[in-house]
């Protein structure tokens, strides 16, 4: 904190910290829209100062900080503002009324930094004691706890008591709230005000005067102080952090992208090296947010269900800013002929600054939730230039994702491991072919083309050098298809000339000549329907690319022989 004549700077640096710099994205967000010109805001790439007097600082820090949490923390979902019967209440003295209002939560990034119960926001009358009584509601007899005030209050009890029958309201709180309702908001102290330095901040380095002990609610990969004293009893104190610090922990939820999937949480923030550039994408990037009403997520994907795993997710949630930042498509159902603006990507991806997406997996486990997994996804362009050439393809990356659920699995959570492992591969830029095939021998479809189509195309665009080029993968196919036509074909009886155990022969074959045999063996079962394509024995085939050849032939052989035998290809 520096001080310029009666005015002070308040300087918030970026610190080259994921988790506070997208706080500190977040503050700037609301500082922006609280303040009226009563402070000065410099902002830069080294981070944020803020130029006034002191007590007109605090007022703006205070500001909004108050109205981010009611936006962030303090939420209903859609069942909790539709159960009128469970909403609590409130007294105003100021209007001498009873008000009513749905129970609130966090959710989502807010709830992994502060997952508590409302507290008062004013005050509080306790009750001198509760009792049960029996209530009409709807004609039917319920009864209803009822909370009984002490004498100073009791000229309100009747209205009380009529008001709580009238909405048929239960009394859940230890005294009647007085002059506003519950709230979740996590406690913090904004300390503009400069004093003797008391210690050195342990995330930000900076000698601070006033101090608290480093937990969840700044950082959640930090343990909180039960933690620390509980596990580690020689471990000494827990570290302190600064105010400064503390403040914008709480303000992530503000930059970022989250999505709950039974007890897994999947939080998506934006990242660069640098601030200009972070808040540059902040207004594009949240193009693609839609809060869902019961709060469960705030992007809506368009690629259908079954998405609970990591890997997967975050290629729904990157195909969501492909299709609604970048195509601008926001609904599910609009026409394909959109087409991608080059000059927006380049301004989210590489412009004075590479973006990144910081992803983090965390899990509820009883009472907490642990992080289990950090990792950085950096290859934007990548990503937005693949989805691109499949759609120009005219790819339906939606009906591909599906295919790749296996039904044939009685849970839920096993439906999904093998997409799972195929959507990491993809956004590593790694081979999918072995997964690929490993999925469509064992998930019994009857129809996948679009599946085959889609890693035809994605291993001739991602593939870089190997013993398999795009010519031999090509020649893969064609031989396959051929296989599985030829041996579903049916003559006028529906009789097919060969059967399944055709294929899985071979696939069974371990080495190229066993190979070849078993493609010697088919044309002499199958005559003149199957013919082998000429560049198989001109060197498309060879012992270093055999197996991934096998591979690409077997998908395809299998996909053709669902056509010919169920009629897959019309589908």
């Amino acid at each position: 904190m520096n001080r310029v004549n009666d005015s002070i700077e308040i300087v918030f640096p970026k610190l080259g910290h994921f988790w506070l710099d997208s706080g500190l994205v977040g503050l700037i967000q609301f500082l922006r829209e609280v303040n009226n010109n009563e402070v000065k805001i410099a902002i830069t790439d080294e981070g944020l100062k803020l130029t006034g007097s002191e007590k007109t600082i605090q007022i703006v820090l205070e500001s909004a900080y108050n109205l981010m949490t009611e936006r962030y923390y303090n939420l209903s979902t859609k069942k909790q503002r539709d159960n009128t019967s469970g909403y609590n209440f409130y007294y105003d003295s100021q209007e001498d009324k009873f008000v009513a209002f749905p129970k609130r939560k966090a959710v989502g990034i807010a709830a992994l930094i502060y997952d508590k119960a409302p507290r008062p926001t004013a005050s509080s009358i306790k009750w001198e004691r509760k009792e049960k009584r029996e209530i009409k509601i709807d004609g039917k007899k319920v009864r209803k706890a009822r909370g009984i005030l002490p004498t100073p209050y009791v000229y309100l009890q009747e209205r009380l008591d009529s008001f709580l029958d009238k909405n048929g309201l239960d009394v859940t709180t230890a005294g009647l709230l007085k002059d506003g309702p519950n709230a979740v908001r996590p406690k913090i102290k904004i300390q503009t005000k400069s004093g003797k330095p008391k210690g050195i901040c342990y995330l930000c380095g900076e000698k601070a005067s006033n101090l608290e002990d480093a937990n969840q609610t700044i950082f959640p990969l930090i343990t909180g102080t039960s933690g620390v004293l509980s596990f580690n009893p020689q471990g000494g104190d827990p570290e302190k952090v600064c105010w400064k610090c503390s403040l914008l922990g709480k303000f992530v939820p503000v930059n970022g992208f989250y999505l709950q999937q039974g007890n897994h949480l999947y939080i998506f923030l934006p990242y660069s090296v640098s601030l200009e550039k972070m808040l540059d994408v902040f207004k594009p990037l949240h193009e693609a947010e839609q809060l869902d009403p019961n709060l469960f997520r705030n992007f809506e994907h368009p690629l259908g269900g079954y998405f609970q795993r990591s890997f997967e997710v975050t290629f729904a949630f990157l195909f969501t800013l492909y299709k609604k930042v970048l195509l601008q498509q926001k609904e599910e159902k609009e026409e394909t002929t959109a087409v991608l603006d080059w000059e927006r990507m380049l301004d989210l991806t590489i412009n004075k600054s590479p973006l990144e997406f910081i992803v983090l997996d965390a899990e509820s486990k009883g009472q907490t939730t642990m992080v289990k997994r950090v990792w950085p996804f950096r290859d934007t362009v990548y990503f937005f230039r693949l989805m691109n050439e499949l759609k120009q393809e005219k790819i339906n990356i939606r009906e591909v994702m599906r295919l790749l659920v296996d039904f044939s699995q009685k849970k839920n959570e096993n439906k999904t491991l093998l997409r799972n492992r195929i959507c990491e591969r993809i956004l590593k830029k790694q081979t999918i072919l072995d997964l690929v095939e490993m999925h469509v021998f064992r998930a019994e479809l009857d129809y996948f083309k679009p599946l085959l189509n889609f890693l035809v195309l994605y291993e001739k665009i991602t593939r870089r050098g190997g013993a398999m080029t795009k010519e031999d993968q090509e020649v893969a196919v064609t031989l396959g298809r051929r296989v599985g036509m030829a041996v579903g074909k049916k003559d006028k009886q529906g009789r097919t000339s060969g059967k399944k155990g055709d294929l899985f022969a071979l696939r069974k074959a371990r080495k190229k000549t066993d190979f070849l045999e078993q493609l010697n063996r088919l044309q002499f079962k199958l005559g003149s329907d199957f013919t082998v394509p000429k560049e198989l024995y001109e060197g498309a085939l060879t012992d270093s690319n055999f197996v991934e050849f096998k591979q690409f032939c077997m998908i395809a052989a299998l996909n053709s022989f669902n056509a010919a035998t169920k009629g897959g290809e019309n589908k």
